[in-house]
């Protein structure tokens, strides 16, 4: 079959008063074989802000997206499918994931602080036909 998600992209940004390490580490267990960019950035009151970037691409993507959607919420799972096609410019979704239930090992979408997920399929009709697959309801498309 095939691989219909191109690449996933993850960006949170950890300020100095957080465990950069422990925020980085709980992105790693949902996308364990990304690539891991950091840059130091300075905030407006001369606080330092560390931008953490993950990237997973080639083989074996569809299946991240699948065990990573897997620990959304039941309750929040009935109305991913359209919040998901609401966020979709033409092959790429957004999600923005809660950076503090991530580090309880949850993942909610929205949240206040957020992890920034950017999932990009190789065509729209691959992004809209695995949602309706994952989700059971009927591509649009």
């Amino acid at each position: 079959m095939k691989q219909k998600v191109r690449t996933i992209q993850a960006v949170v940004f950890a300020h100095e008063t957080e465990d950069n390490q422990k925020i980085e580490d709980s992105i790693k267990k949902f996308l364990p074989d990304a690539i891991i960019e950091k840059e130091k950035l300075v905030g407006h009151y001369d606080t330092v802000i560390e931008k953490i970037s993950l990237k997973v691409e080639g083989k074996g993507v569809d299946e991240k997206l699948t065990e990573l959607l897997s620990k959304i919420g039941a309750f929040e799972k009935g109305d991913i499918f359209s919040e998901i096609m609401k966020g979709m410019e033409r092959n790429k979704i957004y999600l923005r994931i809660d950076k503090q239930e991530l580090v309880k090992g949850l993942i909610k979408l929205d949240g206040d602080k957020q992890v920034k997920i950017v999932i990009i399929f190789n065509s729209e009709k691959d992004a809209r036909d695995y949602f309706a697959n994952q989700t059971g309801q009927i591509s649009p498309l």
